[in-house]
C-alpha cells in the first residue's frame, strides 16, 4: 500500500468519524433550531462566538475518548468509561444514567416536535397527535427498524443539506441585522452566563461518546484522531454558529411569534424566506428525520435490554418479540410523558441537567484524569492498536 493510498484512507476515515459526531449532534433540538436559540442566540454577540468554544471543548473530550478506546482496543463505551474511572470503575453507572436520560429526553423532544407538525396539517388535540406519533414509532420499531436504520443516513444528509441551505440564505438575507447587532454590542446577559451555557451544551453533547467509540476503529494514529476531532469541531462548531447567526438576524420576528414559533425557529425562518419548494422539502425531511431519530434511539435501548430483562422467563415473556414489544411500549409511553413538557422545556431543563451531570462525569474527568492516563499509557508503551 502506497503512502498516497494510506493518506486517502486516513482522510476518508477521519471525515467519516467526524460525520458520525455531526449526525449524532443533529437531532431534534439541532434540526429545529431550538437548541441554538435557547443556548446561544438569546445571548446576542456572546452566543455568536461560544458555539466554537463549546464544540472545541467537546472535540478535546472526544479526542481523549478515542485515544483511550484505541489503547484498550475496544468498541464498547462501557470499557472506556470503566477504565477512565478506575479504580472507581463502579462509577461507570453514572454515565449509563446520563446516557439513557438524554436519549429518553431526546425522543421526548422528537415526539413533541412531530406531534406539533401533525397538528399543523390536521388540527387535533395534542394528546391525539402524540398518540399517533407513538403508534408510528411502535410499528416501525417492531416491524421496520432495520429499514429505518438503512434510510436514516439518507434522511440525515437531506436534513443537513436543506438545513444548511436555509442557514446560509437566512444568514445572507439578514446580514445587515447582524452587523447592527454587533455594532450595538448586544449582550443582554453579559458574557459569563452565555459561557456557562456553552459548557453545559458541551456537557449534554457527550451523548456522542458511544458512537465515537464504536466508529473510531480505523483511526490508528494520534494524528488521525487529532484530524477527526478537528474536522468534527469545524463541522459542529460552525454548524451551530451559522444557525445562531441566522436566528439572530430573525430575532425580532421569532420573539414576536411567541412560544409556538420558538419551538421550531428554523421552520419559521424557512417560511419567511418565501421559497415554497425549500419550505416543504425541509418540513418533510424534518418530520421523517424526527421519526427515524426516535426509532433509532428507542431501538438502541430495546436491543440493550431485550436479552437482559425476563431473560429466563417462561411462556409469553420467553419470546424475544414479546419482550421487544413490552420494552418498546414502556419506552414510548415514558417518552410520550416526557413530550408533554414540550420541546422547549425538554431542551431548557432536561438537556440542562443532563449537561450538568456530564460536565462532572465526562468533561472534567477526560480532560484531566483521562488525559493523564492516556499520556502515561503511551509513554509506557501501552498503545493497543495505535501505531504511533
Amino acid at each position: 500500500m502506497t503512502n498516497a493510498t494510506k493518506q486517502k484512507i486516513g482522510l476518508g476515515a477521519t471525515f467519516s468519524v467526524a460525520s458520525v459526531w455531526f449526525t449524532t449532534h443533529a437531532g431534534a433540538g439541532f434540526a429545529t433550531g431550538n437548541q441554538a436559540w435557547q443556548y446561544y442566540a438569546v445571548y446576542g454577540i456572546p452566543g455568536m462566538i461560544f458555539p466554537l468554544v463549546s464544540m472545541g471543548l467537546l472535540a478535546l473530550v472526544l479526542r481523549e475518548v478515542m485515544i483511550m478506546a484505541q489503547i484498550l482496543n475496544t468498541r464498547s463505551y462501557g470499557d472506556v468509561m470503566k477504565y477512565a474511572y478506575k479504580p472507581y470503575d463502579k462509577l461507570y453507572v453514572l454515565f449509563e444514567i446520563f446516557y439513557y436520560c438524554i436519549v429518553l429526553a431526546a425522543v421526548g423532544g422528537v415526539i413533541s416536535s412531530a406531534a406539533g407538525m401533525i397538528q399543523e396539517i390536521i388540527p387535533m388535540p395534542t394528546m391525539i397527535a402524540t398518540i399517533i406519533v407513538g403508534i408510528i414509532l411502535l410499528v416501525l420499531i417492531i416491524f421496520g427498524a432495520d429499514l429505518v436504520r438503512r434510510v436514516a443516513t439518507i434522511l440525515g444528509i437531506l436534513i443537513i443539506i436543506s438545513g444548511f441551505t436555509i442557514y446560509i440564505i437566512g444568514f445572507c438575507s439578514k446580514i445587515d441585522v447582524l452587523g447592527a447587532t454587533i455594532a450595538s454590542g448586544y449582550a443582554p446577559s453579559g458574557w459569563l452566563k452565555p459561557l456557562w451555557q456553552s459548557i453545559v451544551y458541551c456537557g449534554f453533547q457527550c451523548v456522542a461518546i458511544p458512537a465515537m467509540v464504536a466508529c473510531c476503529e480505523h483511526l490508528k494514529t494520534k494524528s488521525s484522531i487529532n484530524m477527526a476531532s478537528f474536522l468534527g469541531f469545524l463541522m459542529n462548531g460552525f454548524g451551530v454558529a451559522l444557525t445562531v447567526w441566522m436566528l439572530i438576524g430573525y430575532r425580532d420576528g421569532l420573539i414576536a411569534g411567541g412560544a409556538d414559533v420558538l419551538k421550531l425557529p428554523t421552520l419559521y425562518v424557512c417560511e419567511q424566506l418565501g421559497i415554497p419548494v425549500l419550505f416543504y422539502f425541509y418540513k418533510i425531511c424534518l418530520f421523517c428525520c424526527l421519526i427515524s431519530t426516535g426509532v433509532s434511539c428507542i431501538f438502541g435501548i430495546v436491543v440493550r435490554f431485550e436479552n437482559v430483562l425476563f431473560k429466563n422467563a417462561q411462556g409469553i415473556m420467553g419470546n424475544i418479540m414479546s419482550r421487544r414489544i413490552l420494552i418498546t411500549v414502556f419506552c414510548i409511553l415514558l417518552c410520550m410523558a416526557i413530550s408533554s413538557f414540550g420541546l422547549t422545556a425538554i431542551v431548557a431543563v432536561g438537556y440542562k441537567y443532563c449537561g450538568y451531570l456530564a460536565i462532572v462525569i465526562c468533561v472534567i474527568p477526560f480532560l484531566t484524569i483521562g488525559y493523564r492516563k492516556n499520556k502515561n499509557d503511551l509513554k509506557n508503551g501501552k498503545k493497543g492498536i495505535l501505531i504511533d
